[in-house]
Formats: C-alpha cells, structure tokens, sequence
C-alpha cells in the first residue's frame, strides 16, 4: 500500500505530492487525512495523507513513513481544503503556518448556529450574556473598543496589549468564564468553536484582516467556511458588508457619518480646475488626488497622490462613482467610504468636481443603495467570484496544454505576448484537490491572481 503526502512546512515544493510506503504494522491503519511523520532528504517531517492507493510505481527506493502522530476527519480535511484551493497555497503550508492539526481535530459540527451582519457601530447591541470573543484587526482597534465598551457600562474582561501569542495563550488556557474579551483575528485558529462561545468579527473590511505570508489569506472568508461546515455564533460587523463573502444580506446598511462636501461644477476636468483656482484663489492649499489627472493651475497648490502621506489638508475627487453599468462595486463602496471616513476623522475638506449635479450623502443610503446591491448580488450568484465560486486569472510567459483540466480552466488568449487563462472553482460542489494542486503545478512560474471584484 502506497500514499500521497504533503509535507506540513513553509514551502508548498511546487505544490508537489510525495509517494511513501505504508509499513506492514500500518497496515489497513493508515487513511487519507493522518498526519504522519516521514523520512525526508535528511531529517524527519511531518506530513498529512492525501491519498491511499496501491498503484505500481515505477520510482526505486521508496521510503516508508515512520509513524502516524494524528488525524483530521472528513469535514476537518474539508475545511482545509476549501481554504487551500481559495488562496492558491496547498495544505501542508495552510498546517505549518496558520492551522494546527490539534487544534482542528477536536472541531466538531454543533448542533447550534446564530448568524448576523451588522454595522460597525452597533457592536453593543449585539453582544450576548456571556462569552463574547470580539476579534479585532490591530492593538489600536482593541484599546479603543474596550474604552468604548467601558464607557457604555460592558465589562471587558481582557482585551490584547502587546499582540504577542503568549499574552493571548496565558489568558485562554486559564479563563473558564467570562463577558467579553478583546482580541487580535490572528488568534481565530487557536479556539475551538462550541455552543457556548459568540465570535464577534469587528470592522471586517480591515485589509488587516489579511494574512500577506499565506498569499492574503482572508480571515473573515476563513471563518465563513469554517461557520459553514461546523456552525456556531458568528456575528460580523463592518460600515458595508462584502458581496463577495456575504451573499444572505437581508437589510443593506452604510455605516458613514454625514460629511460635508464641496460640490464644483464643469463640463469637463479642465472647467472644474479653473472654477476651483477662482474659488480659491486667496488659499494655499495641500491637496491629496485619487486621481493623477488632476493638476491644479495655480502654483500656489501643492498637489500629492499618495493617501499615505497625511500632511495635506483638502482632497479633490472627480466624478466619483460606485457603480459599473448600473451594478454595484461593493469593494470599490467599502474603500471609497473607508476613504471618507479617514477624510472626515482628520478634519480634511473634500472637494468633488463633477460634470453633472450630485449629492452624494443622499447616494450614500441604504435606500438608494439597495438596488445596486441586488443587482451585484445576483450577478456573483451566476459568475462568482463569492464564498463558492473561485475565480482566478493567470498570465504565463509560455502557452500550456490545459486539456486535462477544462473542467476548471479556459484559454488561452493571446495578449500582450502573454497567454492568459482563467480558472473557476466551485468548492461547493464536487471537486479534486489533488487535480486542482497539479493545475497550481503546471503554473507555478506563472502570475496567479485572484479575482474578486466582478
């Protein structure tokens, strides 16, 4: 008897699977979903079974594996699975760095689940009795959820200082009951899910939310499919929630405060930039522009376009827009009200040239917004990306034969003296792994980009 590993460490090996003996004291003791450990190059490592068969192989030498260690069950495997094809990494990598087989082999599906999509701002409403586990994307977010929980009469039991993992493992491994408690998403993994527990997910469009060594893992979509499979009492809160993760939003909402903007009027760039200079004329401004079109007439301006440098005190924006073709843009929403915000907490002006009459606050509502939302909606049902479609694009130097896997992939077009494919997975419906991680072989050299907006 043979099987396939994967070897559990920082290096996917080209997404390549290797082949050990099972010894004959293992016999009909060995499945798919152990994890093992086996001799490799020169040392022992730890690796997880993907496949059992009895196939000849033709490769001399076979080793065989040292000795089974644990085991994850059907729908733990599952789960890692679905994360791995997500991101474009395999699962050994998933094991090595974000998580642990122990961990996850005491999940179990819970006979209990509570689910809901809320603002930002009404995290107070919806915490519970006991056991509320907030998860945050940085120190600073935590502070300042516990001074504002505080000050509303909540006891916050915990909330995380430092950010390093022992503060976190000190305090878990000895709490038995608690209220509510404050910590860093990266600690998602560490905790088992019961019935007893309220996983919070506050400010969930954070980019911190990503994890950019495991190619930007999101640990929002994470806890989705871990919400799918095992169930619990997940509740997420952000200003507009993603229509690439939520696809059962009952009621939109636009958490945004009323800002006030600067409306100048032309038919054209130019006639706003030389209405904005008249306007202006007795200022010296420092301006931040989304958009490198912009160039301000008069030399009195300074005009930047990187947001990230915070000395300036007006930003112009033109023609701002988020929708396509009557569709909704939710992740172009979500930055575009990220950016107000910022604007707005700094006491920065915004200024909007437009060709046409606007009022953005009155576009920025739910009422307003609902129809758009639909609209997107239905089209990531059809064509994803969303929590069961995957889409990728992938640019490769050299054209590759993809006959194998047309289940999956089309193309190529020529463009650019590139070949470009696209891939489309269903992880909710049936799938290979295996197949899928020979396809992220074939293009290992090439560039691998997930698609998430429509």
């Amino acid at each position: 008897m043979f099987i396939d590993i994967e070897i559990i460490f920082n290096n996917t090996y080209g997404f390549t699977q290797f082949t050990y003996k099972v010894p004959p004291n293992y016999k009909h003791k060995v499945a798919v979903g152990d994890i093992v450990e086996v001799p490799f190059r020169n040392g022992v490592r730890t690796a997880i079974v993907l496949k059992d068969h009895s196939e000849n192989t033709h490769a001399q030498k076979i080793k065989s594996i040292i000795r089974k260690i644990g085991h994850v069950d059907r729908l733990q495997l599952k789960y890692l699975e679905q994360l791995a094809i997500s991101n474009n990494i395999n699962i050994g990598m998933l094991l090595h760095k974000y998580v642990s087989h122990l961990n996850l082999s005491k999940q179990q599906i819970l006979d209990k689940h509570r689910f809901s999509i809320n603002k930002n701002s009404d995290l107070h409403l919806r915490l519970k009795k006991f056991k509320n586990v907030i998860f945050v994307s940085s120190l600073l977010e935590a502070k300042d959820i516990a001074k504002r929980l505080t000050q509303m009469g909540k006891k916050v039991d915990f909330y995380q200082k430092t950010g390093g993992a022992d503060e976190f493992n000190r305090y878990w491994g000895s709490v038995k009951n608690f209220q509510n408690i404050i910590i860093l998403s990266v600690n998602f993994e560490k905790i088992t899910i019961d019935n007893t527990l309220n996983f919070h997910f506050y400010n969930t469009n954070s980019y911190s939310y990503n994890l950019p060594t495991l190619n930007n893992i999101n640990i929002i979509e994470s806890s989705l499919m871990k919400f799918k499979i095992f169930k619990g009492n997940f509740f997420y809160y952000s200003e507009f929630p993603s229509l690439e993760f939520f696809d059962k939003v009952n009621n939109y909402f636009i958490d945004i405060p009323t800002v006030e903007f600067k409306y100048i009027y032309g038919n054209n760039l130019q006639d706003c930039l030389q209405v904005f200079d008249r306007k202006f004329n007795d200022k010296k401004l420092e301006i931040y522009s989304m958009n490198p079109d912009i160039q301000t007439i008069s030399p009195k301006h300074k005009i930047k376009y990187e947001m990230s440098i915070d000395n300036y005190d007006t930003v112009i924006m033109f023609n701002p827009t988020i929708s396509h073709n009557g569709i909704l843009s939710s992740n172009r929403l979500i930055n575009f009200i990220k950016k107000i915000k910022y604007f707005d907490d700094r006491d920065i002006q915004i200024i909007v040239f437009s060709t046409k009459k606007i009022d953005l606050n009155k576009q920025l509502t739910s009422e307003k917004i609902n129809k758009w939302a639909e609209k997107e909606k239905k089209e990531r049902a059809k064509y994803g990306p969303n929590m069961n479609i995957k889409v990728f694009k992938i640019i490769s130097s050299e054209e590759i034969d993809i006959t194998e896997y047309s289940e999956y992939l089309i193309g190529p077009r020529f463009v650019n003296e590139e070949f470009q494919y696209e891939m489309k997975i269903q992880i909710n419906k049936k799938y290979n792994y295996n197949e899928i991680m020979s396809i992220y072989s074939i293009f290992k050299k090439a560039n691998f980009d997930r698609v998430r907006s429509l």
